[in-house]
């Protein structure tokens, strides 16, 4: 729990320190993601058509079946809203406070891959906000 709340601290930090440097080029990028044509819209957003593809497609080969970084699955519903070896990953309607949100967005997961790119997190910020719901 310690390295949890250690680790949180650091993110939020980082956080603070990136919004202060953010200029328009951000607030573009941010606007791009909400702009999105392919993104879903929120109340729209399905776990099993549209969340759990991209976690199969850039997750599951540290977090699936035969891998379990951090101690984290995120090849079913059930076993992401379980969480980790530090706790929950998923904030239901809450994707700012969702340390999945947080990793993601910052870049740090995946690890040794390409990030997720802004349509992908798009999709899960909204599915986020719309509840997390099994669909």
């Amino acid at each position: 729990m310690k390295n949890f709340l250690l680790r949180m601290l650091f993110l939020s930090m980082l956080l603070v320190v990136l919004a202060g440097c953010s200029g328009p080029a951000a607030e573009v990028t941010q606007a791009e993601v909400e702009a999105s044509p392919s993104a879903p819209a929120s109340g729209g957003v399905s776990f099993a058509a549209d969340v759990l593809p991209v976690f199969e497609d850039n997750c599951t080969r540290c977090h699936g079946d035969s891998r379990q970084n951090g101690g984290l699955r995120l090849d079913s519903y059930a076993a992401l809203m379980a969480g980790g070896t530090d706790g929950a990953v998923v904030a239901p309607g809450n994707a700012d406070g969702s340390l999945l949100v947080t990793l993601v967005t910052s870049g740090e997961m995946p690890k040794n891959a390409a990030s997720l790119g802004a349509e992908e997190i798009a999709t899960i910020r909204q599915w986020i906000e719309a509840g997390a719901l099994d669909n």
